[in-house]
């Protein structure tokens, strides 16, 4: 069933988000590879960089939410064990070194996020396409990066302050030759819906 309106996750942008962000890309700036249209780091560089880790912790506000909820009436002395032992949920961030592809662990898969960060959209946008000529946006590999995870997941950042997990494709989309540059791609409608990510915790001990 291909990803509607219903299936998008929408997280708000809270005050301790955007500050955490703030802070990290300032921090991750001094490192970050001169990609085009970073340039020297200045302002606009800073906000790609904090954009794409908003991004990141809004799928950790999901997950974590979702986790915390399933957990709350394990005890705490079999709780820790259970998730460190058997989910094996992680966030792993770098600064300062390449992160190798990924920002996420479930289990032994590793996820990464890509947030379309150049500018806020709309739901409409979301499945109508920017000028609302009908495509839907997509999720966007680019070839380029040879470290590849298991997960790849689609944020997007809203007009209204919230940023919406969209979905997820496992494994590499295909190629997309249309693409000026080389690229994987998938519509949002052809991802996955992010509940169905949840399968992968397994909470039986």
């Amino acid at each position: 069933m291909p990803v509607q309106e219903k299936d998008l996750i929408m997280i708000t942008q809270s005050e301790g988000m955007n500050i955490t962000a703030q802070y990290l890309a300032k921090k991750r700036s001094l490192y970050e590879y001169p990609r085009k249209a970073y340039g020297n780091y200045n302002t606009r560089g800073i906000s790609k960089i904090k954009n794409g880790i908003l991004g990141e912790l809004a799928f950790l506000e999901y997950i974590h939410t979702f986790l915390e909820n399933k957990t709350k009436d394990i005890p705490q002395e079999k709780r820790w064990k259970l998730l460190h032992e058997k989910i094996r949920f992680s966030y792993e961030p770098k600064l300062g070194v390449f992160d190798g592809g990924f920002e996420f662990k479930l289990g032994d898969l590793t996820v990464d996020i890509k947030t379309y960060e150049s500018q806020r959209v709309n739901v409409s946008q979301i499945f109508n396409g920017l000028n609302n000529q009908g495509k839907p946006l997509n999720l966007f590999i680019d070839q380029s990066q040879h470290a590849q995870a298991d997960i790849y997941i689609q944020v997007f950042l809203m007009e209204n302050l919230k940023i919406c997990l969209a979905g997820y494709y496992k494994g590499l989309p295909p190629k997309a030759d249309w693409m000026p540059k080389p690229a994987y791609a998938c519509p949002v409608t052809g991802l996955k819906p992010m509940h169905e990510l949840l399968k992968y915790f397994s909470l039986n001990t």
